[in-house]
């Protein structure tokens, strides 16, 4: 069973969000995750990237953290590109940054991370692309493909 938020309050999430956490960051242009950071980051989010295998490095001019613990500021968004399996734990890890949404990319989901959003009174949203759902949502656009709109 899909997760999804009204438009109403998507609207309200983009309006009042400035900084998320967006946990599986790829520097490969072709990525999915590099694609919506970029866009996010366009759209005047700051995205902070999450990815061990390139802590310390920069990912679009942004520092990356190896974990979501590590990271010491307010995240109004959580935005993960990690398989299902891995949701519940990232969840479980920023819980203590009392994010305002958890939001988990198209394909992955886990009633797990979602207990865990609840448990912290987060919107959750799963199986769904931040950028599209902004795209739908902030610009009016609808996107048949947005796997192929880069």
């Amino acid at each position: 069973m899909e997760k999804q938020i009204d438009d109403k309050k998507l609207k309200e999430i983009f309006t009042e969000s400035k900084v998320i956490a967006l946990v599986g960051a790829s520097a490969k242009k072709d990525k999915t995750s590099h694609i919506v950071m970029k866009y996010l980051i366009e759209f005047g989010f700051e995205v902070i990237p999450i990815n061990p295998g390139a802590a310390g490095q920069e990912i679009l001019g942004q520092m990356t953290y190896k974990s979501i613990k590590e990271i010491d500021k307010k995240i109004d968004i959580v935005d993960i590109f990690r398989p299902s399996a891995e949701a519940e734990k990232i969840v479980e890890e920023a819980k203590e940054l009392n994010p305002k949404t958890i939001w988990l990319q198209l394909g992955i989901t886990s009633e797990k991370a979602e207990e865990n959003a609840k448990s912290i009174n987060a919107n959750y949203i799963e199986n769904s692309c931040i950028k599209t759902e902004y795209q739908r949502i902030m610009q009016k656009k609808k996107i048949n493909f947005p796997h192929l709109t880069k």
